[in-house]
């Protein structure tokens, strides 16, 4: 309702909004509550006992919620409720870290294997080949250095 309409209807049914027809109270009390006028407590207060007299079936709503509560408790899940839990994905985590952590030393441990065999070939005193030879190549002049 705009403050034209409410100006209008105040001048048609008079200046008491409890006079007023139903459909046009709610909007005019909300109107003023809005607006600030003098009386906007009263307004209030007003609309606040017609919003509390106003029959409604609790039961049906109480069955409705319990209703709708039943259903998704009935839905199963895609994932358990475990993993959904803070413990669960605390589970989940420190297992990913695990994984993470062992895969990670089987790389590096096949890595270093080209590693150590030319570590072993330079202690050896022998050269490994650039052209991807045999790893360990020993010189053909040089006898038993030690």
């Amino acid at each position: 309702m705009t403050r034209e309409e409410f100006e209008n209807n105040r001048r048609r049914f008079g200046d008491d909004i409890d006079a007023w027809p139903a459909a046009l109270r709610g909007p005019a009390l909300a109107l003023m509550a809005l607006d600030g006028d003098a009386d906007a407590d009263a307004a209030l207060d007003r609309l606040v006992r017609q919003a509390a007299l106003v029959e409604g079936d609790d039961r049906a709503v109480a069955r409705k919620v319990l209703a709708r509560i039943d259903r998704s408790a009935a839905r199963p899940s895609l994932l358990p409720r475990f993993l959904v839990a803070p413990a669960g994905i605390a589970a989940c985590a420190a297992a990913l870290l695990v994984t993470a952590t062992i895969a990670g030393y089987q790389v590096a441990r096949l890595q270093d294997q080209s590693q150590d065999s030319e570590l072993l070939a330079l202690a050896a005193g022998a050269r490994l080949p650039d052209d991807g030879g045999p790893p360990i190549a020993g010189d053909a002049g040089e006898g038993d250095a030690l």
